[in-house]
Protein backbone atom coordinates (compact mmCIF):
# COMPACT_ATOMS: atom_id res chain seq x y z
CA UNK A 1 0.00 0.00 0.00
CA UNK A 2 1.95 3.12 -0.87
CA UNK A 3 2.62 5.50 2.24
CA UNK A 4 0.26 8.35 1.40
CA UNK A 5 -2.86 6.19 2.05
CA UNK A 6 -1.07 5.27 5.30
CA UNK A 7 0.14 8.71 6.51
CA UNK A 8 -3.26 10.62 5.21
CA UNK A 9 -5.79 7.95 7.39
CA UNK A 10 -4.06 7.30 10.39
CA UNK A 11 -6.95 6.58 13.59
CA UNK A 12 -9.39 8.54 11.30
CA UNK A 13 -10.31 6.92 8.38
CA UNK A 14 -12.60 8.76 5.96
CA UNK A 15 -16.52 7.39 6.72
CA UNK A 16 -17.66 6.00 3.39
CA UNK A 17 -20.99 4.20 2.26
CA UNK A 18 -21.94 1.72 -0.24
CA UNK A 19 -25.01 3.86 -2.45
CA UNK A 20 -25.56 2.04 -5.22
CA UNK A 21 -25.10 -2.16 -6.64
CA UNK A 22 -25.49 -3.93 -9.05
CA UNK A 23 -24.46 -7.54 -9.69
CA UNK A 24 -21.08 -6.03 -11.17
CA UNK A 25 -20.82 -2.73 -10.37
CA UNK A 26 -20.46 -1.02 -7.00
CA UNK A 27 -20.50 2.41 -6.16
CA UNK A 28 -19.02 3.89 -2.72
CA UNK A 29 -18.91 7.47 -1.66
CA UNK A 30 -16.52 8.79 0.91
CA UNK A 31 -18.34 12.70 1.58
CA UNK A 32 -15.60 14.17 3.44
CA UNK A 33 -12.92 13.56 0.46
CA UNK A 34 -14.62 15.07 -2.05
CA UNK A 35 -12.63 17.47 -4.38
CA UNK A 36 -9.24 15.30 -2.73
CA UNK A 37 -7.83 14.45 -6.04
CA UNK A 38 -4.33 12.72 -4.64
CA UNK A 39 -6.86 11.06 -2.27
CA UNK A 40 -9.08 9.51 -4.19
CA UNK A 41 -6.42 8.93 -6.75
CA UNK A 42 -4.40 7.15 -4.69
CA UNK A 43 -7.64 5.36 -2.99
CA UNK A 44 -8.25 4.08 -6.95
CA UNK A 45 -5.31 2.48 -7.52
CA UNK A 46 -5.31 0.54 -4.39
CA UNK A 47 -8.89 -0.67 -4.94
CA UNK A 48 -8.02 -1.95 -8.46
CA UNK A 49 -5.27 -3.90 -6.91
CA UNK A 50 -8.32 -6.04 -4.99
CA UNK A 51 -8.80 -9.61 -6.39
CA UNK A 52 -12.54 -9.11 -8.70
CA UNK A 53 -12.12 -5.52 -9.25
CA UNK A 54 -12.01 -4.54 -13.00
CA UNK A 55 -12.09 -0.98 -13.22
CA UNK A 56 -12.49 1.88 -10.81
CA UNK A 57 -13.64 5.14 -11.78
CA UNK A 58 -13.46 8.39 -9.48
CA UNK A 59 -15.73 11.59 -9.83
CA UNK A 60 -13.86 13.85 -7.48
CA UNK A 61 -16.99 16.54 -7.21
CA UNK A 62 -19.05 13.74 -5.63
CA UNK A 63 -16.26 11.82 -3.59
CA UNK A 64 -18.17 8.80 -5.64
CA UNK A 65 -15.76 5.81 -6.53
CA UNK A 66 -17.51 3.16 -9.02
CA UNK A 67 -16.01 -0.34 -9.03
CA UNK A 68 -16.41 -2.42 -12.39
CA UNK A 69 -16.21 -6.16 -10.64
CA UNK A 70 -17.04 -10.11 -11.49
CA UNK A 71 -16.85 -10.97 -7.13
CA UNK A 72 -19.17 -10.75 -4.50
CA UNK A 73 -19.25 -6.97 -3.90
CA UNK A 74 -19.15 -7.78 0.21
CA UNK A 75 -15.91 -9.11 0.06
CA UNK A 76 -14.90 -6.61 -1.83
CA UNK A 77 -16.37 -4.02 0.94
CA UNK A 78 -14.51 -6.38 3.25
CA UNK A 79 -11.13 -6.32 1.88
CA UNK A 80 -11.12 -2.62 1.74
CA UNK A 81 -11.68 -2.73 5.45
CA UNK A 82 -9.86 -5.09 6.15
CA UNK A 83 -6.33 -2.73 4.52
CA UNK A 84 -8.06 -0.06 6.62
CA UNK A 85 -8.99 2.15 3.44
CA UNK A 86 -11.99 3.39 4.30
CA UNK A 87 -13.94 2.52 7.41
CA UNK A 88 -17.62 2.22 6.42
CA UNK A 89 -20.99 3.47 7.76
CA UNK A 90 -23.12 0.82 10.03
CA UNK A 91 -25.50 0.91 7.52
CA UNK A 92 -25.62 0.07 3.59
CA UNK A 93 -27.33 3.64 2.63
CA UNK A 94 -26.59 6.42 4.96
CA UNK A 95 -29.91 7.91 6.42
CA UNK A 96 -30.24 11.45 7.01
CA UNK A 97 -32.28 12.53 10.21
CA UNK A 98 -34.76 13.31 8.26
CA UNK A 99 -35.23 9.87 7.37
CA UNK A 100 -35.22 8.92 10.08
CA UNK A 101 -37.28 10.65 11.76
CA UNK A 102 -40.21 10.40 8.85
CA UNK A 103 -39.67 6.80 9.59
CA UNK A 104 -39.73 6.64 13.09
CA UNK A 105 -43.01 8.67 12.37
CA UNK A 106 -44.70 6.31 10.35
CA UNK A 107 -44.17 3.33 12.99
CA UNK A 108 -45.52 5.38 15.67
CA UNK A 109 -48.85 5.95 13.32
CA UNK A 110 -48.38 2.29 12.74
CA UNK A 111 -48.67 1.17 16.03
CA UNK A 112 -51.69 3.39 16.61
CA UNK A 113 -53.56 2.43 13.88
CA UNK A 114 -53.07 -1.41 14.87
CA UNK A 115 -54.08 -0.52 18.55
CA UNK A 116 -57.17 1.33 17.46
CA UNK A 117 -58.23 -0.86 14.91
CA UNK A 118 -57.44 -4.49 16.86
CA UNK A 119 -54.90 -5.00 14.23
CA UNK A 120 -56.94 -4.97 11.32
CA UNK A 121 -55.65 -2.21 9.72
CA UNK A 122 -52.06 -0.55 9.34
CA UNK A 123 -50.40 2.40 7.84
CA UNK A 124 -50.52 0.79 4.45
CA UNK A 125 -53.71 0.06 4.85
CA UNK A 126 -55.10 3.20 5.97
CA UNK A 127 -53.10 4.30 2.78
CA UNK A 128 -54.92 2.27 0.62
CA UNK A 129 -58.23 3.39 2.05
CA UNK A 130 -57.57 6.92 1.59
CA UNK A 131 -56.50 7.03 -1.57
CA UNK A 132 -59.54 5.13 -3.18
CA UNK A 133 -62.35 7.03 -0.85
CA UNK A 134 -59.62 10.27 -2.86
CA UNK A 135 -60.40 8.00 -6.13
CA UNK A 136 -64.49 7.51 -5.47
CA UNK A 137 -64.65 11.31 -4.45
CA UNK A 138 -63.39 12.42 -7.41
CA UNK A 139 -65.36 10.67 -9.61
CA UNK A 140 -68.45 11.34 -7.65
CA UNK A 141 -67.53 14.98 -8.17
CA UNK A 142 -66.81 14.41 -12.24
CA UNK A 143 -62.71 16.31 -11.02
CA UNK A 144 -60.55 14.69 -13.13
CA UNK A 145 -57.84 17.91 -12.87
CA UNK A 146 -57.01 16.14 -9.55
CA UNK A 147 -55.47 12.69 -8.71
CA UNK A 148 -57.46 10.78 -11.32
CA UNK A 149 -59.25 7.71 -9.78
CA UNK A 150 -57.33 5.26 -11.76
CA UNK A 151 -54.24 6.67 -10.35
CA UNK A 152 -55.39 6.85 -7.11
CA UNK A 153 -56.32 3.41 -7.47
CA UNK A 154 -53.17 2.27 -8.83
CA UNK A 155 -51.21 4.08 -5.65
CA UNK A 156 -53.51 2.53 -3.32
CA UNK A 157 -52.61 -1.36 -4.94
CA UNK A 158 -48.85 -0.29 -4.84
CA UNK A 159 -48.87 0.61 -1.44
CA UNK A 160 -50.72 -2.37 -0.72
CA UNK A 161 -48.71 -4.77 -2.07
CA UNK A 162 -45.72 -2.88 -0.73
CA UNK A 163 -46.67 -2.98 2.83
CA UNK A 164 -47.59 -6.16 3.05
CA UNK A 165 -44.83 -7.83 1.29
CA UNK A 166 -42.37 -6.34 3.84
CA UNK A 167 -43.86 -7.74 7.01
CA UNK A 168 -43.06 -10.62 9.15
CA UNK A 169 -46.34 -13.16 9.17
CA UNK A 170 -46.69 -14.22 13.46
CA UNK A 171 -48.77 -16.95 14.32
Amino acid sequence: MPHLLKERQGHDMPVAFVSHQTGTRLRIKVPSKRKDVIFLSSLSKEISGIDGVKNVEVNRHTGSILIHHSHDPVSIVETIKANKLLTFAGRRFARTHLHRRVNDAFKEADVAIRDITGNELDVGGAAVLTLIGVGIYQVWRGNVAAIPWYAAGWYALNIFLKSNSDKEQTV
